[in-house]
């Protein structure tokens, strides 16, 4: 009697363990937000600007600091880590993030893999470069998100579409005078048109 019921629960175990390891595994959906900006530079020069992974807080003015973390080194490679403090307020989002797909000279893509004070379920940021139709040098970042709870991903768009054009130009103004973490307010005065 005693091993029958081992046995049955050794069962009910595994089934739990298996059926949770199926939900773990069901991908989440993400919504994504798209937004481009023409750079007056070649795309060589967006690209090693861009590339400037694990110190972008240095010089750009969206990102209050930031440092290449688990031994990587500054320039973006695949599973390249560093961590980022935005100001968001009263309280700074800190977030780490690690390349998880690059095309050299075009673009990479991170994994928010961890962070405090945002309500983030899953998160992906695409940076990349390219030229448009007329031939003209665009710079982009795609995001796909999800917040939890859910309900908030579609409340929050408007503020991540926000913060990317806000990302952008401080690139766009970066790449082309050179100029380290100008005063977003001013940038937004100067790129109002973008």
């Amino acid at each position: 009697m005693l091993k029958n019921t081992f046995t049955i629960i050794c069962l009910v175990l595994l089934t739990v363990f298996s059926f949770s390891s199926f939900i773990e595994k069901e991908e989440i959906k993400l919504k994504q937000i798209t937004y481009e900006v023409i750079v007056n530079v070649t795309p060589e020069k967006a690209w090693e600007v861009l590339k400037s992974y694990g110190n972008v807080g240095s010089y750009h003015s969206s990102i209050q600091s930031s440092k290449s973390i688990g031994h990587s080194k500054n320039e973006a490679s695949m599973g390249c880590e560093r961590q980022c403090t935005i100001d968001n307020g009263k309280k700074d989002i800190v977030v780490k993030e690690r390349i998880v797909e690059i095309k050299e000279g075009q673009y990479y893509k991170y994994d928010v893999y961890e962070w405090s004070n945002f309500p983030l379920k899953k998160l992906y940021n695409t940076f990349g470069v390219k030229k448009n139709e007329e031939g003209k040098t665009v710079i982009y970042q795609t995001t796909d998100y999800r917040l939890k709870p859910g309900f908030l991903t579609g409340l929050m768009g408007g503020k991540l579409k926000k913060g990317n054009r806000d990302a952008l130009i401080a690139y766009k103004h970066y790449m082309e005078t050179d100029e380290k973490n100008v005063n977003m307010d001013e940038l937004k005065k100067k790129y109002k048109d973008l």
